[in-house]
Parts: structure tokens; C-alpha cells; sequence
């Protein structure tokens, strides 16, 4: 669990909460809204319970917390890659190596490669260079998005963000685009290059998809269409290349395709959501006339169709960002849009889930990326 709320019951026999190696609570006990880190694991044991399905519900357990403690250290090594395989010999390429690796950038892409991979064995360094490649072709995707403003080039900025909308993103995305591919030559097995390469096609025509429509007045198919291509893609090409990378069968590929962009869905709601707490995100998301899920789902599912004229033409036209923010919060309220788009990754979710019961192996270590609380 990370981060997230949970509540236990009193009536159980032993509780033990782990962090790291550490027990940090155990006994009968209960817990609200508590915070643990990525690596933490609740370990529950009945009191009926026999004894021998108890010691095998621990064993299973803590098979599981090594699982996810492996992960936790494989992420660092994933970042530790991209750092290597970056390097610094151009201008602005520390700037994007510490973009990629610090705490904002969320780690579920990764983390869904490395517990896919551990389904089959121990994830190895090749795994760890296809993970690094994920990072890259995201941060590419995230240069080329915001190609507005080319005077920006002409001025040498100290900090990656300064650098969206500018030429030098174009130049400095197509850069890591071919990073990324000499890691996986590097790597040397076609399935995962064939993979990834799809994903990437599939990223740009996302892109193409994207600026097909008025961004700001989009339907939430729009947005779907255009998440599924650009994010959702490369979360499930990290699944596939994990199942390539261990030999397995194409059928089994597949389904971890399937459940990655499910999961990739879930998660980029979740970073959408996350923007409306986000006073000055949310209105950096206006300015720019970037998709918006919690936009999209309040125009085309939540307005009356004469709020909704009036909503567009407002929203095409030369509005005040502060009053325009402080509008759609409010509406964002009335409509309980926080509830819905989590019921809709939450449907997302369940979806992946019917994709581990296709599996014909222990699905445990992915059963976490099924929670929300986890993304």
C-alpha cells in the first residue's frame, strides 16, 4: 500500500504492519487514514485459521513484500539508468535527467514493468534498460506536446519545465527517441523492439489525434482515444515487453498488454484528478489548452445542454484565468466530479483485474496496480 487510507478491524488476531524490514505496528489494532511507503505490506492472520494455511498465507505474503521490496530497489536502479544512459554532454540534459527521476514523476510505469517482469523470474539488467527506455519515450512525448512558444529557444534556460514549448524540445525529444532505441538494440531482443516501436507510433498518433479537436471543449471519447495512445499504450508495452523478455507465450503477452493500459488509463485519471487540489497546475492546465479529463466529463457528462453553450463558448474565447478557475472549481464541486472520474478509473481497474484471472500463473505480484490508492 502508498499513501493511501485504509481502515483495519479490531478483531483481528495478529496485524503486522511491515515497512521495509521493520514491523512498524502488529497486535489487535486499528488504523485510520495511515501513511506507509511503496515497500510497506499488511500481513493479516485469522484466528481459525489452521495452522499450516496459516503459514502458508505468510509465506505467500511475504514472498510478496520481497516482491515489492526487490521493486522498490529496481526503481532506483531504473533511475540510476536513465541517469547513465542520458548522460550530460549536451545542454539541458541533467536538467531533463532530474526531471525524470524526481518524486513527481509518477513511478507506476516503472513499477508495472518490474512486477511483471518478477512474474517469471528475477528482473535483470535488461529490464532495467527497457524501463529506462519507458522513461525516456514518455519525457519525449512530454517535449513534443508543448511545441508553442519558439522564442523560448533562443534563450538558454536553467530548468526543464522552461523548456516546454520550445524548439529546443522538439530537438531534445527526438534525442532521447533515439537513446532509447540504441538501448534497445542494445538489448537485442526484436519482440521487446517491436513492441516498443508500436507503442511509440502509437504515441505520435496520439498526438495527431490530439490537436484534432479543440482541446478545451474535447468529448471524453476524445480524451480516451487520445490517452489510450499517448500514456496508456506504454504502460501495457511495459507489461508486453516484460512477458517478451522472459519468452513467454504471445497470449500471455497480450493479456499483460491489456492489463497495463488498463492501469496506464487508471493512472493518468488519477494524475488529471489530482490536478484540480492544485491551484497553480490548475490553472497552468487552462493556459495551455491541454486535454483535460475533469473538463471533458463536466462539459459532455454533467452540464444541462444550455450550461454547456454557454461553458464552450466561454471556453473558446479570451476568458480571465483566475475567474475561469474559480468557476469550474465550483462546478467541479456541484458535480462531484472527484467521485465520478475515480468510479471511472476504478472501472478501469476492474478490468485489469479480469486480465490476471486469464493469467495461468501467480498473479500476486500485480494485484497491487489494481488498487487506486496505489497509483
Amino acid at each position: 500500500i502508498s499513501g493511501s487510507s485504509f481502515q483495519l478491524e479490531s478483531n483481528l488476531a495478529d496485524c503486522r504492519i511491515y515497512s521495509g524490514n521493520d514491523v512498524i505496528n502488529r497486535g489487535n489494532i486499528t488504523l485510520e487514514s495511515s501513511r506507509v511507503s511503496i515497500n510497506s505490506v499488511i500481513i493479516i492472520t485469522a484466528k481459525n485459521v489452521k495452522a499450516e494455511n496459516r503459514n502458508q498465507l505468510i509465506m505467500k505474503q511475504a514472498a510478496c513484500e520481497k516482491i515489492l521490496l526487490d521493486s522498490e530497489n529496481n526503481l532506483e536502479k531504473i533511475q540510476n539508468a536513465v541517469k547513465k544512459n542520458l548522460g550530460v554532454s549536451l545542454p539541458f540534459l541533467a536538467d531533463i535527467a532530474h526531471h525524470i527521476i524526481t518524486p513527481h514523476n509518477n513511478s507506476t510505469r516503472s513499477l508495472l514493468l518490474l512486477q511483471s517482469a518478477s512474474l517469471f523470474k528475477k528482473p535483470d539488467d535488461d529490464v532495467i534498460d527497457i524501463g529506462s527506455t519507458l522513461e525516456f519515450l514518455h519525457t519525449a512525448s512530454a517535449l513534443h506536446r508543448h511545441i508553442k512558444e519558439p522564442e523560448n529557444a533562443r534563450r538558454h534556460q536553467q530548468h526543464v519545465q522552461k523548456l516546454w514549448g520550445s524548439e529546443a524540445s522538439v530537438l531534445l525529444g527526438d534525442y532521447l527517441l533515439s537513446i532509447s532505441f540504441q538501448i534497445l538494440t542494445r538489448v537485442g531482443n526484436l519482440d521487446v523492439l517491436e513492441c516498443v516501436s508500436l507503442a511509440t507510433q502509437n504515441i505520435s498518433r496520439g498526438q495527431v489525434l490530439e490537436i484534432s479537436e479543440p482541446t478545451l471543449t474535447a468529448t471524453p471519447k476524445h480524451w480516451r482515444n487520445v490517452t489510450r495512445d499517448k500514456i496508456a499504450g506504454l504502460f501495457g508495452a511495459g507489461a508486453k515487453s516484460a512477458a517478451y523478455w522472459a519468452n513467454a507465450s504471445h497470449a500471455t503477452a497480450s493479456t499483460l498488454f491489456a492489463f497495463g493500459e488498463y492501469v496506464g488509463m487508471a493512472a493518468q485519471l488519477k494524475a488529471e484528478l489530482d490536478v484540480i487540489d492544485d491551484e497553480k497546475r490548475f490553472q497552468q492546465t487552462l493556459k495551455d489548452q491541454e486535454l483535460w479529463a475533469p473538463l471533458c466529463f463536466l462539459l459532455h457528462e454533467c452540464l444541462a445542454e444550455s450550461e454547456f453553450s454557454i461553458m464552450s463558448e466561454k471556453l473558446q474565447g479570451d476568458f480571465e484565468l483566475e475567474q475561469m478557475t474559480s468557476e469550474l472549481r465550483v462546478l467541479f464541486n456541484k458535480h462531484k466530479l472527484h467521485e465520478k472520474l475515480e468510479a471511472e478509473a476504478m472501472r478501469e481497474l476492474e478490468k485489469a483485474a479480469e486480465c490476471l484471472s486469464q493469467l495461468e500463473m501467480d498473479s500476486a505480484p500485480l494485484q497491487t496496480l489494481t488498487s487506486y490508492s496505489i497509483l
